[in-house]
């Protein structure tokens, strides 16, 4: 190789690494609050045309959601239907397995996604970490007290109520029972009942609406009932309809009620008070990729006229005060747990639940 020629190859090859180099440096990402703080005070008109300027540029918006992917897309349909250039990029899964996803790729500095959804006590791993930033939407104002999160950082979506399903074949009408006191009674006894392996917010409202001592004495009577025992509660609710045991104590009401409208052999008891879920809840991440399209994307979700009109649809309760639910349970007391008081019992109440009714992972 002449002197020439290795200048050459030298200068190509010094240039390649070097872009090689740039290549593998790390991106800082943007603070979400700081960027999306530009338009806090603008008018709510303004406000939204800078957010749809943005989310042109950006061009989607990254979802990761536990629950129903057929219920999600029917609320990306209506989010499409009024933002047609964003296209949404859903990673859906179990409520434990979509904050074990975010929570390892934001500890890892991968910052992929903009958006979570879980249950509002699956979430504190990730607010521990930091990992998402407050957002006060303009429909913040508009969601139910009783479900806010002080701090602003978890957006409440909806509640699940939960209701005692039964089997109408299996169960006469005249055995129906009435509330929980009556799943206690020995004709109950023998595998005739389902609770879920991890049913901790149903505990949780038991405590709250009986009283500690009252609702630890109930749960060992309802456990010497030998309860069958099986996790997930749309899964339960088929194995009722199909006769595999008579009732499931803790269904929820918008899986109950979606069988019993296709012409399932089910019903559902309302009890009173009415025990709800911890809320689910929506989360804007500390730092999004596509912060216009995420700001967007949270504000459908609360919106009355948007997302929230959707959940209420599907027999969600929804979390904004001006959309009303689709079923009116009339004068029946609900019960939902405050998030500053339950959340940090969150341990104290599994482990309760545990001693009481065995652990059983699966």
């Amino acid at each position: 190789m002449s002197k020439k020629s290795f200048l050459v190859w030298l200068w190509f090859s010094v240039g390649a690494l070097i872009l090689s180099a740039m290549a593998v440096v790390p991106v800082v990402a943007k603070d979400t609050a700081e960027v999306l703080a530009k338009l806090d005070n603008l008018s709510l008109l303004e406000r939204e045309k800078r957010l749809i300027e943005g989310a042109k540029r950006e061009g989607r918006v990254v979802y990761y959601a536990s629950g129903n992917v057929r219920d999600h897309q029917e609320l990306f349909r209506g989010f499409q239907k009024r933002y047609p250039f964003i296209e949404v990029e859903l990673s859906g899964g179990g409520g434990a397995k979509v904050v074990q996803r975010a929570w390892t790729e934001f500890i890892a500095k991968h910052h992929a996604f903009d958006v979570v959804n879980s249950n509002a006590f699956r979430m504190p791993l990730l607010v521990k970490a930091s990992a998402f930033g407050k957002y006060k939407s303009p429909h913040s104002s508009e969601l139910l007290k009783e479900l806010r999160d002080p701090r602003g950082v978890l957006l409440p979506l909806y509640a699940t109520p939960y209701v005692i399903g039964y089997n109408t074949t299996l169960v006469k009408p005249e055995s129906v029972p009435t509330g929980f006191a009556d799943l206690v009674k020995p004709g109950w006894k023998g595998r005739k009942m389902a609770l879920d392996t991890e049913a901790h917010q149903w505990f949780m409202g038991m405590l709250g609406t009986l009283g500690e001592e009252k609702a630890r004495a109930y749960g060992r009577k309802l456990a010497a009932q030998e309860l069958v025992r099986r996790r997930g509660h749309t899964l339960v609710a088929q194995l009722l309809i199909v006769g595999e045991f008579s009732i499931q104590i803790d269904g929820y009401f918008h899986v109950l009620d979606r069988f019993k409208r296709s012409g399932a052999p089910v019903d559902y008891v309302v009890t009173n008070p009415l025990i709800m879920k911890p809320p689910s809840v929506i989360a804007l991440a500390k730092n999004a990729p596509h912060p216009h399209t995420a700001a967007l994307f949270i504000d459908y979700h609360l919106s009355a006229e948007g997302g929230q009109k959707i959940l209420a649809g599907q027999n969600r309760f929804p979390a904004n005060r001006n959309t009303k639910a689709r079923v009116d349970f009339g004068k029946v007391e609900a019960w939902a747990p405050a998030l500053d008081e339950w959340l940090p019992r969150q341990a104290e109440v599994i482990s309760q639940f545990d001693k009481i009714f065995g652990v059983r992972r699966r």
